[in-house]
Parts: structure tokens; sequence; C-alpha cells
């Protein structure tokens, strides 16, 4: 007997090759070119930040991607969180806000320049129903950007109904386990990027002093991790120090900038910390110069004139993205086939 009549013993001999043929064209269709795909790795999102942007290597927020962002109480990850879903909303996008820890802040999300009318907002008992709203929202390709806040507040249901002191950390680590493997299955494809705000904890073990909440899950199935950590007190906020310690897009960076409650990254401030960077702007004796023309004799007067001209703001603004290589992309847009069918449509009509 043929090793083939082994493996097959149930099938006839006339139907074997149809059932072969038609199996490899299901594998192939699968398979195509990747210069067809490339479009579906270069959507980005903007993070509402020129700093944030540069610090991730790739120009924005990814889509179909996961990024986590972690440190300690208070150093601002909801309030970047907010930021990025006002910049957005600014470009016709839809965003969402799991709030998984029942703390927005709808005044304040306004105050950042969130659409609230347009916000789509979903409040989860537990992480199970937390990651099922995930799973629908990245799987409907019709959300763009997606917060979670936070990955430390997804706890199992078995958990809220478990006596004080009862519940271990191994149920919330085995829930992120399995609920990020199928969020990361409904975000191929997908033109949503969503994004985790984590917090740390005290660890000992493996030289670790710290990490983050909710065990390895998360640190696997992250493209991009960063760690933000505040570096010094300022007159009107603190200074910020964003770490990317894991980037599978681009090479891991360090960046500081100033950050503020209900501003988030203070604009003038980082277009002249990234235009020094990047050559933009010039500093020397005389002060700051700008294509010719001293713009301040010291740090405070650019930013009280780029607060005051938004004009100058602006040109800064777009000659140091272009110096940092932030040109824009072509995002991956879940309609854009419809958009051109339709065009064409008008144009033949």
């Amino acid at each position: 007997m043929s090793p083939s009549q082994l493996a097959l013993p149930l099938i006839p001999e006339d139907r074997q090759e149809t059932r072969f043929d038609s199996r490899y064209a299901a594998e192939l269709e699968k398979t195509v070119r990747f210069g067809l795909r490339r479009r579906d790795l270069q959507g980005i999102l903007p993070s509402g930040s020129v700093t944030v942007d540069a610090a991730l290597g790739v120009g924005g927020l990814p889509r179909g991607r996961i990024v986590e962002l972690f440190g300690p109480p208070g150093v601002g990850k909801t309030t970047l969180g907010l930021q990025a879903v006002a910049a957005v909303q600014r470009d016709g996008e839809t965003a969402a806000f799991v709030d998984v820890e029942r703390s927005f802040d709808p005044g304040y999300a306004a105050q950042m320049g969130v659409d609230l009318d347009a916000l789509l907002l979903a409040r989860a008992e537990d992480g199970q129903q937390a990651f099922r709203i995930l799973e629908k929202l990245a799987g409907c390709k019709a959300v763009d950007l997606i917060v979670v806040d936070s990955a430390a507040a997804l706890v199992p249901p078995e958990e809220r109904e478990a006596a004080l002191g009862e519940a271990t950390p191994f149920a919330q680590c085995e829930l992120l386990a399995s609920g990020l493997r199928r969020l990361a299955r409904a975000l191929q494809g997908s033109p949503a990027c969503v994004v985790f705000l984590n917090q740390v904890r005290s660890y000992q073990g493996f030289g670790y002093s710290e990490t983050s909440a909710g065990g390895w899950a998360l640190k696997l199935h992250a493209s991009v991790r960063a760690d933000l950590r505040e570096r010094a007190e300022l007159r009107s906020g603190t200074r910020v120090q964003l770490r990317v310690v894991k980037n599978q897009l681009a090479r891991p960076r360090q960046t500081e900038f100033d950050f503020a409650g209900g501003v988030g990254v203070v604009r003038e401030a980082e277009l002249l910390d990234r235009g020094v960077e990047a050559g933009v702007i010039q500093s020397g004796k005389g002060g700051f110069v700008y294509d010719g023309q001293v713009i301040g004799r010291n740090r405070f007067e650019v930013l009280e004139r780029l607060a005051q001209h938004a004009t100058l703001a602006a040109q800064i603004h777009t000659d140091v993205r272009l110096a940092l290589g932030l040109t824009q992309r072509r995002p991956m847009g879940r309609d854009d086939r419809a958009k051109e069918a339709k065009a064409s449509g008008v144009s033949n009509g």
C-alpha cells in the first residue's frame, strides 16, 4: 500500500486531486506580493506632539499595532492619551476611549481638545468585558485609535467575587495573555492602533527593581513600549523623559519635553527643543535665531513669542517636521477604495 493511500484512506482517488487543489488554492490566496501589502505597514496616526512622533521612529502611532505607555502615577499617561485622541479627531478620524478605571473626566477631556460628541466611550466592568469591547472595536475596522486606561485595571471577573486578599496576580496574567492573543489577531488588517496606559510596580527579581503591571504578555504583544519619567519641576509644569524601551518598527530612542496638566506636551517648548536639535533654530550668544532673525534672547522670550505668533509657530513646526524626517505618509485608510470608486463614479456620471 502506498503512503498516499495510507494518508487518505477515506477519500476516493478521483477526488483526492480536487481536494488538494482547492486546499492549496485557498492557502495561496492569503499569499500575495509584499508590494501589495506594503501600504498596510505604512499607516500612522498623529500623537499630537512632534517630540512623541519623532521618538516613535515612524512619525506617529502605527496602525494595526499595540502601543504601551507606562510610568509612575501622575507622570501624564492619561493626558498623553487624550492628546492623541484630540489629534486623531482633528484629522477627521474616529477615536475610542475604554475607561476600565472608571475615572474618565469629560471636562478635562474637553480641555485637552477632545470632541466629546464624536468620542466613543466604553466602560467595562472587568478585563474580560474590556477585551470583548477591544476585539469588536478593532475588528469592525471603523475605529482608528483606541486608548485603554488602564492595563493594570484589567482584572478577571473572578476577582470581583473573591474575598479581599484571596485573588492572585496570576489570574490577571492569564487574562492578559489570552485577551492579547485574540486582540492581536483582530488587529491584523485593521486601521486601529491600541494604546494601553499602564502603571509600574515594585518588583525584585531577575535583576529588575520594578516592572509594569500585568506580567509579560503585554511586553510581548506590544510593538512599541515607552517609559515616562518625571525629571524636573518647572514653573508651569514638569520636565518629562520619554524612553522607548522596545520598538519593532524603528530603533529605540530617548527624548525629553515640557509637560503641563490640561495641555500635555507644551507645543512652544518642544518646537524650540526639537528645532535646536534639528538645526532649524540656531542658539548663540545673541539668542535664538530662526531664518536669519532673532526670535528671542533666552528660552522664556522664545516661548512667549511662539505663543503669541501662531504663524511663526506654524512655520517652525513645518520646518522641524521636515528636518526630523516626519513627512506625512499615506495612511492605510479603511475606505480608500470606496472613496476612489465613488469619485470615479461621480466623474463618469
